[in-house]
């Protein structure tokens, strides 16, 4: 008995059609037909906010990760950048570097990873790229958003003796990354399950950026990628003032808690770990019940963690011992 012929490998333009195309599903992507897309003007709700973010294998995600997640997480954090904004998902371009371990069964599993995040965040692949490297898996995501609410939420706009807020739980990506590589600390199973899924899948505050933007009394945002101390340190430099962080108040989840409660040091590492894709954000003291009523209605847990300075002096944070200090590593670096 022979064996069936196994089909010729999917060429650029078959990977297309087969598993990219169904994702199309804007009209202004005219199914991956031509080199563009086209967003009519009539289509956007107001101004577009456009976000680019790559990532790529053993930087950004570990290397074994199953391709949906992979997929999910390179989405994520775009849509995340997207919340931080207050901008309403439309759609998004996809450029892939796959080397030759990427086969078709992989690229079958990643489109179904892409899949799950539309049908979860309704928006819709525009077009992009697929090409060949002989480098790690390197994936670049063009996120595309438009404002409904009073205008973009800057990371510069932030007054003296604004609140400052964040949403989730704090530390759980650079934990979760730990637990993950067999680095961190011994946890209970459930709370080290919860941190590594914090990590693998972020969950970008969508609604609640919306939200924040619609109501217009956020004064600065930014996404907590690099990690909190350093996206802190950018809306305090944007805005020109200084800020100071409770430590006691940043929240942690029970993993995260744990951990501080075996080493102190890894307090620093989650306030400054980043990954955890939540959303920070300033705003006048007098919004504070409207922050507390936002958070309800998305169904996001906000938590009041400091407040802007006038001295232009970064990021300091008193620590439950009373002492005040700023921190000698604030975050990730890409560079």
């Amino acid at each position: 008995m022979t064996s069936p012929p196994h089909p010729p490998p999917l060429d650029e333009f078959g990977l297309i059609a087969r598993y990219l195309a169904p994702l199309a599903v804007h009209p202004g992507a005219d199914g991956l037909r031509d080199d563009v897309a086209v967003l009519a003007l009539a289509d956007l709700a107001g101004d577009l906010v456009v976000n680019t973010d790559a990532v790529v294998a053993g930087v950004h995600f570990l290397t074994h990760e199953q391709p949906a997640a992979i997929a999910e997480r390179a989405l994520r954090v775009n849509l995340s950048d997207l919340a931080a904004k207050g901008a309403k998902p439309l759609g998004y371009q996809l450029t892939l570097a796959l080397n030759p371990a990427q086969d078709e069964a992989w690229i079958a599993e990643f489109a179904g990873g892409l899949r799950s995040n539309q049908d979860a965040f309704g928006w819709s692949l525009l077009g992009g790229d697929t090409v060949r490297t002989p480098g790690p898996l390197t994936i670049s995501v063009t996120a595309f958003g438009t404002l409904s609410g009073k205008g973009c939420l800057r990371r510069g706009g932030a007054q003296v003796d604004d609140d400052v807020w964040v949403s989730g739980w704090i530390g759980d990506g650079a934990l979760g990354l730990a637990l993950a590589q067999g680095i961190g600390p011994a946890l209970d199973p459930v709370q080290a399950a919860a941190a590594e899924s914090k990590f693998r899948l972020p969950l970008p505050r969508v609604t609640l950026g919306i939200a924040l933007a619609e109501a217009g009394i956020a004064t600065a945002s930014a996404d907590v990628s690099d990690g909190l101390i350093a996206d802190l340190g950018h809306i305090a430099s944007a805005s020109r003032l200084g800020m100071e962080i409770d430590a006691a108040l940043v929240p942690l989840s029970d993993a995260g808690r744990a951990a501080v409660a075996q080493d102190g040091e890894w307090l620093d590492r989650l306030l400054s770990g980043g990954d955890d894709y939540e959303v920070v954000f300033t705003a006048p003291a007098s919004a504070r019940p409207d922050i507390v009523a936002i958070g309800l209605r998305t169904n996001t847990p906000v938590h009041r963690i400091g407040a802007m300075t006038a001295s232009a002096d970064g990021v300091r944070v008193r620590y439950p011992d009373g002492s005040l200090r700023c921190l000698s590593r604030t975050g990730y670096r890409h560079f």
